[in-house]
């Protein structure tokens, strides 16, 4: 029996797939079995996959036929029914894995008695090769070093906060097979939440590295997190999973308002980026879920977390009410979606102080910048080079601008930029 077994999931990443399995045939802890599962991949994916099982034999690939309406989760639960090590990980076939990772995690696992085992990670983006730290960097910093720490009510309600992915976790066999650890398999997206509420709730020990040991890429082509139709709003489907787990485990009591929490800012997210009749078909879905929730609940988490926007958006929903909705969340003003909505005739101060207010300054520019960086083909970082935490106030000037123009302008723009650039090529 391996020490660790690690699921790699697959579907159409050709151009990434020997990359990532490389990592992970060079890992420095060698009793390991390693899972490959494609999801029916139409492209060379297959292919590379059973040239490296020809080279290692501790690669065992499952192949699908076809892809499946599960999408990652069918792949991710094929590979843990498979598995047979101590701890399980997983591995996105389109990542960057230090050498050591799985070493580092196990050893931390084993010598500290844990179910779970987790480290830090960084951003790649596609676009310009730059490293990032993702949105939980804030949460690593009262743990600088390496600890253990037994789960109760309060550490979990901790560790629920941090960001869901399950490519830089390990996993106790034990803990697996004594919740019934799977991901939900439906026609949705994002489904490790659901799975991250079910191991941290069912785990009775975790150890933090604070270690960036992975490198997860975003911004590529196809890829789930890039999506900004419909299939955005199928992340609510994981609420009712969540509350109905809790519920059948007598949890519910006790993490009914991280519930609300996490409602909210998956709501904050996907508000930024709804355009169009998304809006409407938003509103539709988030009405029955919210309807869950008493007045006195939404009034009691609008006093601890402020009256911001989207306080202002579930009290409107709870009301269902999507003309207060609509003001809320900002979209009457016409002002550039992904900046949160300023208020309508706001100077270009105004808007932004408003974006400023509700998403934070980093963010702000950070957005702006790199949206205008890839959109209008400005100067980019050099490939590889990490992104420097500092952002000049030419940077910030340069995000004020994004948020005073309106979305439909900009994009007048970028065509209008595009034609002349193809003209001059002529």
């Amino acid at each position: 029996m391996p020490r660790v077994s690690i699921i790699v999931t697959a579907y159409n990443i050709e151009n990434y797939i020997a990359e990532s399995l490389t990592c992970i045939t060079g890992q420095t802890l060698t009793d390991i079995e390693i899972i490959v599962v494609d999801d029916g991949s139409t492209d060379g994916t297959p292919g590379i996959i059973r040239d490296f099982a020809a080279r290692d034999p501790r690669i065992r690939p499952i192949l699908f036929a076809e892809n499946t309406i599960g999408g990652v989760a069918t792949a991710a639960n094929a590979g843990m029914d498979a598995a047979t090590g101590d701890f399980i990980g997983f591995a996105d076939g389109d990542d960057r894995y230090a050498p050591e990772m799985f070493e580092k995690l196990w050893r931390a696992a084993t010598e500290t008695g844990s179910d779970l085992a987790m480290c830090r990670y960084m951003l790649l983006d596609e676009s310009d090769g730059a490293l990032k730290e993702p949105a939980e960097a804030d949460r690593w910093l009262p743990r600088p070093r390496q600890v253990a720490l037994d789960l109760d009510r309060e550490t979990r309600k901790e560790m629920l906060r941090f960001i869901s992915v399950p490519w830089r976790k390990l996993y106790r066999r034990d803990l697996v097979e004594r919740v019934g650890l799977r991901f939900p398999v439906g026609d949705f997206f994002y489904e490790d939440n659901p799975f991250h509420w079910m191991s941290v709730i069912g785990a009775e020990r975790i150890v933090l590295l604070p270690e960036r040991l992975c490198d997860h890429r975003v911004a590529r082509v196809g890829q789930t997190m890039a999506t900004v139709d419909e299939r955005l709003l199928r992340i609510f489907q994981h609420h009712d999973i969540i509350h109905d787990w809790l519920k059948a485990g007598g949890h519910l009591a006790d993490y009914h308002d991280d519930l609300l929490r996490w409602l909210s800012s998956q709501l904050s997210w996907v508000s930024l980026r709804a355009e169009g009749d998304i809006r409407q078909r938003l509103f539709d879905l988030l009405v029955p879920i919210v309807a869950r929730y008493e007045t006195a609940e939404l009034e009691e988490f609008g006093r601890v977390n402020g009256r911001g926007r989207t306080v202002q958006m579930l009290e409107a929903l709870k009301a269902a009410d999507y003309a207060r909705f609509s003001k809320a969340a900002g979209w009457n003003s016409g002002a550039l979606t992904a900046a949160g909505g300023a208020p309508a005739g706001a100077s270009l101060f105004g808007r932004g102080l408003y974006h400023l207010k509700n998403t934070g300054p980093r963010q702000t520019a950070t957005m702006a910048v790199t949206y205008l960086r890839e959109r209008l083909g400005l100067r980019r970082r050099p490939s590889g080079k990490p992104a420097q935490d500092r952002l000049s106030n030419q940077d910030l000037m340069m995000a004020l601008i994004v948020l005073q123009r309106e979305m439909q302008g900009l994009r007048q723009e970028i065509r209008d930029l595009s034609q002349q650039r193809d003209a001059d090529r002529d």
